[in-house]
């Protein structure tokens, strides 16, 4: 069976070099197409706390990243949609956005970035700039070993709203104490980096809530509200929303568009120029995605196992 365990690693070996050098890269010539790569958080290096596939460790994260950046042109997410608004070419096109403003991506994501010379958007819950505890699916993943436990029921049933969920389930508060890296940035944590050359901050709602199932008006409340909330603090907001959960249909949809935002999901594939400015696909990246599978899943393709 000698010959068999050969002939696997040959085949391996010829995908490695065939898919993954040349592939994505004939593909992005070939394609316009851009991707944006969405992100969470990013930590040190070492055990992981919270919801596991939201926390990049630092190592992988830097992996990743340069990895990205040898295939891809970065580009402030702002101008990649300007561009794709306008009927411009996005080919070979990139762009980084971290949701839900955890602090540890001012501490940890952003220095790498700076150092690489790569632009990045925060999209911010604007209620949660004074939190001092974790959110609550990092809550309850950490009781039930990193994954959220129910997540169907309390995204659907309760809306994925904090405070009915963690009535349900009988958590009023943190158990631990918590690493300020899973925490949300403050005001003045972001009005730092917001100050700096690359980095943009966009709409994530006031209470993160599932859009999908709250009424229209508590819809229009949380988009608008965020808006408010953080042109208040901040000179510069993205007039785009990060849709909570990744969750949207046609009526949240329409809501974003009346008042004149874009809109990011999480569907997971390139952005192309048939892609509505409401319904903008990002590829959601976690802890377990290598650089090889990232580069691959980027330009749409999936990593042959």
């Amino acid at each position: 069976m000698a010959h068999v365990g050969i002939y696997r690693a040959a085949v391996a070996a010829a995908y490695r070099v065939g898919v993954l050098s040349r592939v994505p890269y004939w593909v992005r010539r070939w394609r316009d197409a851009a991707v944006i790569v969405s992100y969470h958080n990013v930590v040190p290096d070492g055990a992981l706390r919270g919801e596991r596939l939201l926390h990049v460790p630092l190592g992988t994260f830097r992996a990743q990243v340069e990895r990205l950046a040898q295939a891809f042109r970065f580009v402030p997410l702002g101008d990649l949609l300007a561009r794709h608004r306008a009927g411009r070419s996005i080919r070979g096109l990139a762009a980084i956005s971290f949701d839900d403003g955890y602090r540890g991506v001012l501490r940890h994501a952003l220095p790498v970035l700076r150092q690489l010379g790569l632009p990045a958007t925060v999209f911010v819950v604007a209620g949660a700039l004074a939190r001092t505890e974790p959110f609550w699916w990092d809550r309850l993943a950490d009781a039930a070993d990193g994954a959220v436990p129910d997540r169907e029921r309390w995204l659907t049933d309760l809306a994925g709203e904090e405070a009915r969920i963690l009535g349900a389930a009988h958590r009023r508060r943190p158990e631990r104490t918590w690493s300020d890296d899973y925490l949300p940035a403050s005001a003045a944590e972001l009005a730092a980096v917001a100050d700096e050359t690359g980095v943009s901050l966009g709409l994530h709602t006031v209470t993160h809530p599932n859009l999908i199932r709250v009424s229209s008006e508590r819809c229009v409340a949380e988009l608008n509200g965020c808006w408010t909330m953080l042109r208040e603090r901040f000179p510069a907001v993205l007039p785009v929303v990060a849709y909570p959960y990744g969750m949207v249909d046609a009526a949240v949809s329409s809501a974003a568009a009346g008042r004149g935002f874009g809109g990011v999901t999480l569907v997971g594939r390139p952005l192309t120029p048939r892609d509505a400015p409401t319904l903008i696909p990002r590829l959601f990246v976690g802890p377990g995605m290598s650089p090889d599978a990232l580069e691959v899943a980027a330009v749409g393709l999936r990593l042959l196992r």
